[in-house]
């Protein structure tokens, strides 16, 4: 049942967070500005990342979303309430995820700041956070799920007495 606390305390906390950026002045021109060459077309400015609200409220969004993605793994992976095997590999692979997106944001804040910055295995390191360290971190939690799946999911007992339960209503019903 604290799942569901945490939970509902992670859409709180998303929702407060959607309210005060509601609430918090525009940035100048962040919705772009005319561009010189091409009637039509917007321009957005450099300074959007640059505003000390807008970074930490999407900081803390996006760990919002990357927590309340981990408390639904945990509640679908109960079993007669409680975790299974496979939830410390979930409650890894969450872990992985938050730091990976933290060390993105961070360098992202760093590379914006600087105008450019550091290059990892010939990417921006926002960009190489991003591929080689994020992208990789749902591969944790799959791997868990392939390899404990019948330990921690669905067990030959639990397919055999669900077969005889099926069998037995076919028998009541002829």
């Amino acid at each position: 049942m604290k799942l569901f606390y945490l939970l509902f305390a992670t859409l709180i906390s998303l929702l407060v967070i959607v309210l005060f950026a509601g609430i918090t002045p525009e940035v100048a021109n962040s919705t772009g500005v005319p561009h010189p060459e091409f009637k039509g077309m917007l321009i957005g400015p450099n300074n959007i990342d640059q505003a000390v609200h807008t970074r930490w409220l999407g900081y803390f969004y996006g760990l919002g979303i990357i927590f309340l993605f981990g408390v639904f793994l945990l509640i679908g992976n109960r079993k007669k309430g409680k975790l299974t095997s496979i939830g410390k590999w979930i409650l890894i692979g969450i872990g992985a995820y938050l730091l990976f997106y933290t060390m993105m944001v961070l360098s992202h804040w760093s590379y914006s700041d600087n105008d450019g910055g550091d290059f990892i295995l010939m990417m921006p390191a926002p960009t190489a956070w991003m591929i080689y360290g994020v992208w990789f971190v749902p591969l944790i939690i799959t791997a868990a799920f392939v390899f404990k799946f019948e330990e921690a999911i669905i067990s030959d007992e639990e397919i055999a007495s669900f077969e005889a339960y099926v069998k037995e209503l076919k028998e009541k019903e002829s």
